[in-house]
């Protein structure tokens, strides 16, 4: 059984981290093509994560072909975008909390405790940061043969991570089992809500 207090603080504090500073203009995030170091990548999907009756971010999916189930997705092994544009002001500790529980929630134990390191460098990287504001993005880019590269409002964050399992763990958070959001993951994996 996992111990899910346990886990639950150490992401969130990892995963708090993923707060910038300075706020980024989402107009245009979801282009249907967009240009990369990797090529070109195609929007498979965006969506709205709500929380409660509002929304909290929007987020938009980008590959190198169209993938309509999780499995596809998160098997391709091409280049691959998430990126997060804010919708209104949340604090540190709230998305922390949001982002730490959906990743304890679509991954094992085994994959946890392997990525602990990433995940700890994740929260070094990116500072001490009391909020994300209306308009600050965040993105998580996979690129084969280079790794996970972790943006805040369009400027790379420190080391590249090699890991692929790193990216695949992120991105169900938002694709897994038990997603963040039902209404999102089929947005993204361009199907109805």
């Amino acid at each position: 059984m996992k111990n899910a207090s346990f886990t639950t603080l150490v992401l969130s504090c990892a995963l708090s981290a993923f707060l910038p500073a300075h706020a980024a203009d989402p107009a245009g995030a979801w282009q249907p093509l967009l240009q990369t170091t990797s090529g070109t990548l195609q929007l498979n999907g965006a969506g709205m994560r709500l929380q409660g009756a509002n929304g909290l971010y929007t987020a938009g999916l980008y590959l190198e072909h169209k993938q309509g189930t999780p499995e596809a997705v998160l098997g391709h092994a091409g280049a691959k975008q998430l990126k997060v544009v804010m919708l209104r002001e949340a604090s540190a500790s709230e998305m922390g909390e949001l982002l730490a529980g959906a990743m304890v929630a679509n991954a094992s134990n085994e994959e946890l405790l392997y990525l602990a390191p990433a995940l700890f460098r994740l929260g070094e990287m990116f500072g001490e940061q009391k909020k994300l504001a209306a308009g600050d993005s965040f993105q998580i880019d996979w690129q084969p043969g280079l790794g996970t590269l972790i943006s805040v409002n369009g400027r790379p964050q420190g080391e590249r991570f090699s890991q692929p399992e790193l990216f695949t763990a992120m991105l169900r958070m938002w694709l897994g089992r038990q997603p963040a959001d039902a209404a999102l993951k089929n947005a993204l994996l361009g199907q109805p809500a």
